[in-house]
């Protein structure tokens, strides 16, 4: 998983309401530089505000376990599996309501992971 993709760092909200991330300010400054650059997204590592550390890390251990249902001759991913992440919440130590949270989190990471594929 690339962190400089989830964009999930510190930000900077304007006056006009404008939320700039960590990762907006990067390319923003190097877009100004003369001449203008590229900023180094790929070896970039963006860290998590603290909300997202659990569900980053509980989708890092069970991101390969996959519920999948067949399509034709084969079968196709269709989501993670909620006892696998179940079983990463509990030994992360995960309690309470934040495991819906959690849940939640890593079902979304999971789907938008698919999505880039």
């Amino acid at each position: 998983m690339k962190f400089a993709d989830l964009e999930a760092s510190s930000s900077l909200t304007l006056d006009d309401g404008t939320v700039l991330t960590r990762c907006d300010q990067c390319r923003q400054m190097y877009a100004e530089r003369i001449p203008p650059g590229t900023p180094p997204c790929e070896s970039c590592r963006v860290e998590l505000v603290s909300e997202n550390e659990d569900a980053a890390a509980v989708y890092m251990m069970c991101r390969y376990q996959i519920t999948s249902a067949p399509v034709g001759d084969g079968k196709m991913a269709v989501d993670i599996s909620i006892p696998s992440v179940e079983s990463a919440m509990r030994i992360r130590g995960v309690k309470g309501h934040d495991q819906w949270d959690c849940l939640g989190k890593v079902r979304r990471l999971f789907h938008e992971m698919r999505g880039k594929e």
